[in-house]
């Protein structure tokens, strides 16, 4: 567990599989995410440079307006 505050939750799915990304006041990023049918619910701690360019914008794209500016920062990182 994270004791940093959360900033905001960006969901972007991958078709029927669930694809979260949650990020932290530290920098943090924790992807919970269903890799196929038979695994699901899976949890990563992640860094900027492993989500790829193509997600990266996807994320930013689904981000709420008054967290894109922090979030967009932490991603270039």
């Amino acid at each position: 567990m994270n004791g940093s505050k959360e900033i905001v939750t960006i969901s972007v799915p991958k078709g029927d599989l669930e694809n979260d990304y949650t990020f932290f006041e530290d920098g943090k990023i924790r992807h919970n995410y269903d890799q196929n049918e038979n695994k699901r619910d899976l949890e990563a701690w992640i860094t900027p440079r492993s989500i790829a360019d193509g997600d990266k914008d996807k994320i930013i794209k689904a981000c709420p307006l008054q967290f894109k500016a922090k979030i967009t920062a932490l991603l270039k990182k």
